[in-house]
């Protein structure tokens, strides 16, 4: 999605929404001029629009605000540099209409793609007018679909949620209220059908919203999978309509069969899922674009720093301070939690990143349950950092007996202004995934730490959002944050099947996706520890192919995935359990788990099952956040703008 000719654009909308905290943030830091009716006439005048909409999702997923994704879920705790309301998130305590996340500022931009509905009848241009509105009509859908899972919408027994707005808005209003909740599935449903029929099948050179072809913004597939998500997402719902999860089988089915079409596929390695390389490659279908170090036109930031608009600073959330624990094993090194020593092996460089230490991994589900399994499943290893060379001169370590231990060797190629993977020097520490004696950890020259000591923030540290072309210890991102993957089309499928009773169609998606974690190849290797699964090209076919016979369901797991979705007991598993577990070794670090229990109906009991701190504050009513108070206290006109249920 690397939109040139940007244009910053504002709207003269509601006053309950122009006091809302979001949209202060993007007016200050992105500001723009009035947009007026006749310049949506224009086909540039509409490119414009709706570049500019596609700008301003980069301030809605970009940001510490981000946790609010994971915190409250099952996989993840808050790391140890987190504070505020993130905890709050994390416990389901305290959590109130002033500290809810608030991405009500978005309604700016629906107004912007309103306007674009309104008058773009006017643009003489066919193909232009045709392919400009079909985008306009995938982002409102996609826009409203985000707010309302976050905040919902009217129902027989939900007394508020997000307003509706179809209108292009001229005039300030002081008046609002909540839509019924399924108006408003009906309007998205109804807008990413139409985009569905009228995008291009692919993302082209002569895309006015891409660089020659390199982007990601709405195709044809985008909108199907999109469409598929939202019949999904109804479907447990109080909107829910009884063709639901037929619908959102079918459509993915047809993504999967037609994949050739619009240029889709599965990586054969996931290990090459998030290299950056393909990061516009065949399997990320949809992604907020940041532009790229070398595009400051486009991001409108130095990369540099921590201030600016649109950061994506995904990477550094779940990132440990790697520069923290020493490498002496003191009394209580083999203790829970771990006794950590200041003669650290490391120092801050570019290849280990920024630490912001804001998310880590739950122990008790994700790395106990989800990736229990580090042998024949390759997605563990590719998505954490497990291990760290050395990379300063330290004092050798002391063993459990006081006696030194070997003394490192540095890596002779560290750097503060290149993304440069160490070539040699020992490790200083590594995470094997396993109990180790204290025999083995004397004879360790750095720092072992084991599974049952991992803490919020000695863990292991996400990797697969790094981003080589960082110059400085410093730097964000400049890589996109994939929204849509095509491997979450096979576990959708996957899904919509388990809930109409299709086992047999339900395992063969999850199949497809569980035999492809189990391929390695021996370049893999070189970014895994030691210890850590690996192949050679000698045995790399049979190991593979025997590794993929084991990932392949079972009859137990099969026997689970028939047991129908149990959203309260949390003394059996059911199939949903399983499902759950793929998305979490699909897609952990991306920004989406607290959606996927909310919409699966699974937030309360897997919270319940995994989160000792949350687990026993949680209610139903917290599947949806609270109204943020700038709404409710800009709705001066009329009856108040109600809160949520519960809050």
């Amino acid at each position: 999605m690397k939109i040139f000719n940007k244009v910053s654009s504002g709207i003269a909308i509601a006053a309950m929404l122009t006091t809302a905290t979001s949209c202060k943030k993007i007016l200050d830091e992105n500001p723009r001029s009035a947009l007026y009716p006749n310049y949506f006439t224009t086909s540039g005048g509409v490119q414009a629009a709706v570049t500019g909409v596609y700008n301003d999702l980069r301030g809605a997923f970009s940001g510490e605000g981000l946790v609010f994704y994971y915190n409250g879920t099952d996989e993840t705790i808050p790391g140890g540099n987190a504070s505020g309301n993130p905890l709050l998130y994390y416990a389901f305590n305290g959590i109130n209409s002033s500290n809810t996340p608030d991405i009500m500022g978005l309604y700016i931009d629906i107004n912007t793609l309103n306007g674009v509905f309104q008058y773009a009848s006017a643009i003489t241009n066919v193909n232009d007018r045709t392919q400009f509105v079909a985008q306009a009509k995938f982002l409102r859908a996609f826009i409203y679909f985000y707010l309302v899972q976050t905040y919902g919408g009217t129902t027989a027994t939900q007394k508020s949620g997000i307003p509706l707005h179809t209108t292009y808005i001229t005039q300030a209003s002081t008046a609002d209220a909540p839509a019924p909740l399924a108006d408003i599935y009906n309007l998205i449903i109804k807008d990413l059908t139409e985009a569905s029929a009228e995008l291009p099948n692919t993302v082209s050179s002569t895309s006015p919203f891409s660089a020659g072809g390199v982007g990601k913004t709405a195709t044809a597939a985008v909108a199907s999978a999109y469409l598929a998500k939202v019949y999904l997402t109804r479907g447990y719902s109080e909107a829910k309509q009884s063709g639901d999860f037929q619908k959102a089988a079918d459509l993915t089915a047809a993504l999967i069969t037609n994949k050739g079409t619009y240029g889709l596929d599965l990586w054969q390695d996931y290990n090459d899922v998030h290299k950056p390389a393909n990061d516009y490659g065949k399997e990320n279908m949809f992604a907020i674009d940041y532009g790229g170090a070398s595009d400051p036109q486009y991001t409108g930031y130095t990369l540099q720093g921590s201030g600016g608009y649109g950061l994506n600073q995904l990477y550094v959330l779940a990132r440990m301070n790697y520069v923290g624990p020493g490498i002496d094993n003191i009394a209580g090194i083999d203790a829970v939690p771990q006794k950590l020593t200041n003669k650290t092996g490391m120092f801050r460089d570019v290849y280990n990143g920024r630490p912001y230490v804001r998310l880590a991994p739950n122990t008790r589900y994700s790395i106990n349950v989800a990736f229990a399994d580090q042998l024949h499943d390759c997605r563990y290893d590719a998505t954490f950092q497990t291990f760290w060379i050395c990379n300063t001169n330290v004092a050798a370590g002391t063993k459990s007996d006081g006696s030194l231990k070997g003394k490192l060797v540095p890596t002779s190629n560290p750097s503060t202004s290149a993304y440069i993977r160490p070539i040699d020097g020992d490790t200083a520490m590594l995470m094997p995934g396993t109990d180790v004696t204290m025999a083995r950890r004397d004879d360790f020259k750095g720092l072992i730490v084991a599974p049952k000591q991992y803490t919020n923030i000695v863990f292991p540290t996400v990797k697969k959002f790094d981003d080589p072309k960082r110059t400085a210890t410093g730097d964000f991102s400049s890589r996109p944050i994939a929204l849509m993957r095509f491997s979450e089309v096979y576990l959708m499928n996957a899904e919509a099947n388990y809930m109409l009773g299709n086992v047999s169609a339900a395992a063969t998606s999850l199949n497809v996706i569980r035999r492809r974690a189990a391929y390695r190849t021996p370049d893999d290797a070189q970014y895994v520890a030691k210890n850590a699964a690996s192949v050679t090209s000698a045995n790399m076919a049979a190991v593979n192919s025997a590794n993929a016979d084991f990932m392949t369901l079972n009859a137990t797991q099969l026997a689970q995935l028939a047991v129908p979705n149990n959203t309260t007991s949390t003394g059996s598993l059911c199939g949903m359990d399983l499902i759950l577990e793929e998305y979490t070794r699909e897609f952990y670090g991306d920004p989406r788990r607290w959606y996927d229990l909310v919409r699966t109906q699974q937030l309360v009991r897997r919270n319940q099952m995994y989160n000792t701190t949350g687990g026993p504050n949680v209610k139903d009513y917290h599947t949806r956040w609270p109204i943020p108070q700038s709404l409710i206290n800009s709705v001066l006109s009329g009856p108040k703008y109600p809160q949520n249920n519960g809050y």
